[in-house]
């Protein structure tokens, strides 16, 4: 009985892990790698060119959405509400902006196509011709 309990857990994590959400970027803006703490200060707005100089524009899911929260554990190591406090920090000094969000993941996936240097996340791994979706950062820093 404890091996079995055993397997299940083994197997629910496992299944977790590649359901995650996944980082994908716009054309323009792929090639630069990603690792956790650039991702971070993307999506907290505090790092707000890509190293070409081109601008980038952040799209998120509904602060409310699973796939957000998700994103926010797994991606930035960060709980949600600490992300939005730093974007209300951001608007309220004055000296930056929050990101656009949008209503769902097709969106998403349109926004990122046709925004160059935009940058979001979705819950499936999709690729598409239109944009190019970025590894996971628990593979490119662990």
């Amino acid at each position: 009985m404890r091996l079995l309990a055993t397997w299940m857990l083994l197997l629910t994590l496992f299944c977790a892990q590649s359901t995650a959400a996944q980082v994908i970027v716009n054309d323009s803006a792929n090639g630069f790698p990603l690792p956790a703490q650039e991702l971070r200060l993307i999506f907290s707005m505090q790092k707000v060119y890509w190293p070409d100089g081109q601008k980038i524009q952040v799209f998120i899911l509904s602060p409310n959405s699973e796939t957000h929260k998700d994103f926010c554990f797994q991606q930035l190591d960060m709980m949600p509400y600490m992300l939005q406090r730093r974007w209300d920090r951001l608007v309220f000094s004055g000296t930056g902006e929050r990101p656009i969000i949008l209503t769902s993941e097709a969106e998403m996936q349109d926004r990122i196509s046709k925004t160059p240097g935009s940058i979001g996340y979705i819950a499936d791994s999709i690729k598409n011709d239109d944009f190019t979706m970025t590894w996971s950062v628990y593979e490119a820093d662990r």
